[in-house]
């Protein structure tokens, strides 16, 4: 049985896969970094369906690994942040659109880092917002029990 806070992260993933959002700029590594390992099949099930809506793409396996990294991780925001940048950039490298050296790696690196702020401040931002929320409604019986 899935308890509030899988509802309620499914629910944000889901928004945040379908509702209008700066690149890179959504809510999904905090959830999955404050998932913890016990949550992560239904929350990696919701981002693969939502993924089968919007569309598959080539890189898709490495997204996943990296989701599942930084849930069983759970070594804070920007380190799940960091994590998430060196895995999903190094399979756009392998695309072969930045060439097979190690300056189209650094260059794939280098184009990377505009998406790469925007999803270090989301990251920050959400896991902020949804550890204040856990630690400032628990006297109303709303404390979610947060793996982190």
């Amino acid at each position: 049985m899935l308890k509030p806070i899988n509802i309620f992260f499914i629910i944000a993933i889901v928004a945040s896969r379908f509702l209008p959002h700066p690149p890179n700029f959504t809510p999904v590594i905090a959830i999955f970094m404050l998932s913890g390992g016990l949550t992560l099949l239904p929350l990696l099930f919701t981002y693969m369906i939502t993924d089968a809506v919007i569309g598959f793409h080539s890189h898709m396996l490495w997204v996943y690994a990296s989701l599942f990294a930084i849930s069983y991780l759970q070594r804070g925001p920007v380190l799940s942040s960091s994590l998430f940048f060196v895995i999903t950039n190094f399979a756009v490298w392998t695309s072969g659109f930045y060439g097979y050296t190690i300056q189209g790696l650094l260059t794939c690196y280098v184009m990377a880092i505009p998406f790469f702020i925007n999803t270090l401040v989301s990251t920050l931002l959400f896991y902020h917002l949804i550890k204040f929320y856990n630690n400032n409604f628990n006297n109303i019986g709303m404390r979610f029990a947060l793996q982190n």
